[in-house]
């Protein structure tokens, strides 16, 4: 059985000072997916708007992939699954919700070859011109933007996967799913080198990765920190089922969606204590990131993509 440094337990009910918003952008469809860089936002909508948005809450760029039809025959806007940005920040990486991915460069939209059935849970740059794309059909695959081909495709296990998250340097993957379980890929390799488990025992939604750890949101209620070896981990427990997690750069703090209420709650990761809770949203969480170690950024299933600062 893995070893686990620290298993404590959180509520709402632990003392915590209250955060606000510090810029909330109005959006006219739920934001479900967004890449933060350099303090600018890239967000793709329920409509499919794939929008640039400073850090200051001015949205600067609005691009609309094409419409699909629906079962009728009527033309409606598809949603964005799930979008990145590349390295040089000069091409935008969009999963459409009829399955094609379209990049964006130069405000110019595009078509790829690529295309699939299943939905893409998650897309992420591991260079300016490969892409890796977590499936619900529990594929991971790897795509040459330049040559239009695919150059490989994993699988994951044998449960549908929910999401994936990249290191900062992009050598790293890490893919999460319905089985509980955290698959550590090589991008270069493009292979699964370990599987860490033992802090979920159910779902898996959201996963982030940062600084060697990995932190997971479970329908357990569970947030678990990982090492990225596996060998340790802490658990934090939430109320509710927990939807949405992210780690600072550092990761020394971590914000987590633990409630029925739509709350973030704040943690030092280091001392394994609640600091704030950060209310603002109304609705379901989508994802959290942060921009730095002070900052963050949420959305949910409404209207609007939030801004917050600690103190």
């Amino acid at each position: 059985m893995k070893s686990f440094l620290f298993v404590l337990y959180f509520s709402l009910t632990l003392y915590a000072g209250v955060i606000f918003p510090k810029v909330s952008v109005k959006t006219s469809s739920p934001v479900l997916d967004f890449v933060v860089r350099g303090g600018d936002i890239w967000a793709g909508t329920a409509n499919g708007e794939a929008l640039q948005i400073t850090a200051k809450g001015k949205i600067i760029s609005k691009k609309m992939l094409p419409t699909i039809e629906d079962s009728w025959g009527k033309k409606i806007k598809q949603k964005i699954m799930s979008i990145d940005l590349s390295l040089d920040t000069k091409t935008l990486i969009v999963a459409g919700e009829d399955g094609w991915l379209y990049t964006i460069r130069e405000g110019k939209i595009t078509k790829t070859t690529y295309s699939t059935k299943t939905v893409v849970k998650k897309i992420a740059f591991i260079s300016d011109t490969k892409v890796m794309l977590a499936l619900l059909s529990n594929e991971v695959v790897f795509f040459d933007l330049k040559t239009n081909r695919i150059m490989k495709t994993l699988s994951g296990g044998t449960s549908p996967l929910s999401d994936m998250a990249l290191s900062t340097d992009k050598k790293t993957a890490v893919i999460v799913g319905e089985a509980g379980i955290v698959s550590v890929i090589n991008t270069a390799a493009m292979k699964i080198t370990r599987r860490i488990q033992g802090g979920n025992v159910d779902n898996i939604y959201k996963v982030d990765i940062q600084n060697n750890r990995v932190l997971t949101a479970g329908q357990d209620r569970r947030a678990i920190l990982y090492t990225l070896d596996g060998k340790s981990y802490s658990r934090f427990d939430g109320s509710f089922l927990i939807y949405t997690v992210a780690l600072s750069p550092s990761a020394g703090v971590m914000a987590a969606a633990m409630d029925e209420e739509n709350l973030i709650s704040v943690f030092d990761t280091i001392k394994r204590q609640k600091f704030f809770t950060a209310k603002g949203h109304s609705a379901t969480l989508n994802r959290i990131a942060f921009i730095d170690e002070k900052r963050f950024v949420s959305c949910a299933d409404e209207n609007k993509i939030l801004f917050w600062e600690l103190p």
